[in-house]
């Protein structure tokens, strides 16, 4: 917990000059971060890369998955998040910090599964919190 508390000081540092919901020029929903808007094509892409990995039995391509679709955004969206909701930021990077421990072991634990269908839940409040539609994972 104390490394989630931390992480939502620095994010609130970080944040403190972020607003939410902007469109792009094209239309598109954002929320906004200090690094930039969280689209709302990053946000689907975000949530399919997790639901791809959530019955993952291959620990190198789940990562790989993680990292490259899902990891930066997972950040910006807590960004985005942490001024309107710190209970969904938390949420957020509990959940995303059990994913990567997961990550981190020589092989996927049985948790694992669970713990990327709390991500993606705990993905979906937050972006609901800066106001983007999140897609169901493929049937």
């Amino acid at each position: 917990m104390t490394g989630a508390l931390g992480a939502l000081v620095a994010l609130g540092l970080l944040a403190a000059a972020c607003g939410g919901g902007e469109p792009t020029a094209s239309g598109e929903p954002t929320g906004t971060t200090p690094a930039g808007p969280v689209s709302s094509a990053a946000a689907e892409g975000t949530v399919l890369g997790l639901c791809e990995i959530r019955d993952a039995t291959d620990r190198d391509g789940a990562s790989a998955t993680f990292q490259d679709r899902t990891h930066q955004t997972l950040h910006d969206l807590a960004a985005a998040t942490e001024p309107m909701d710190r209970g969904a930021t938390a949420d957020l990077l509990t959940s995303k910090q059990r994913v990567e421990a997961d990550l981190e072991e020589v092989s996927l634990p049985e948790s694992f599964g669970a713990d990327v269908d709390a991500l993606i839940e705990a993905t979906r409040a937050a972006l609901e919190t800066i106001g983007l539609d999140a897609p169901d994972c493929p049937a």
